[in-house]
């Protein structure tokens, strides 16, 4: 089978396309896609470690030691020391960070409305049931390849 027609080339271009299109989104708001991915984890799960986001966005602790420093350095999150841990270190939104997540979203909305308005609401629920479907299976597939317990993202 040719790469052209393969399922994996397919998501692959559209993967790019899409960071393309929320790199562009949010240029003008002064944020990357993976600082936003990262911002929009710690805003959801806050407060939350390191080692746990870089679990669960699949990147090394060293990639994702420097996303923190970013957003840190920019005041959108802070960190602390943990109440029962000293040594553990939390991350949290700042109110700054709060309020351009929200600009964040509101832009990223309209991307996504205008990337998949070749599709019927229908279809587009269709495919994020699908693609759920297919990350729930390979998360657990190498959770327990790995011996570990599955993320759920």
């Amino acid at each position: 089978m040719s790469v052209s027609g393969r399922t994996f080339f397919y998501i692959q271009q559209v993967e790019q396309l899409i960071h393309r299109e929320l790199d562009e989104c949010l240029q003008a708001i002064g944020i990357t896609a993976g600082q936003y991915m990262v911002f929009n984890l710690i805003a959801h799960l806050e407060p939350v470690t390191s080692a746990s986001l870089a679990r669960r966005t699949m990147i090394t602790a060293q990639s994702m030691g420097e996303y923190i420093r970013v957003l840190e350095a920019r005041g959108l999150i802070e960190r602390q020391s943990g109440q029962l841990n000293k040594r553990t270190i939390l991350i949290s939104s700042t109110a700054a960070g709060r309020k351009l997540l929200v600009q964040c979203e509101s832009a990223i909305d309209e991307v996504e409305r205008n990337f998949f308005s070749c599709l019927s609401g229908e279809d587009v629920a269709h495919l994020r049931f699908l693609l759920s479907r297919i990350r729930s299976a390979q998360l657990t597939k190498r959770a327990k390849e790995a011996d570990l317990p599955a993320l759920n993202l």
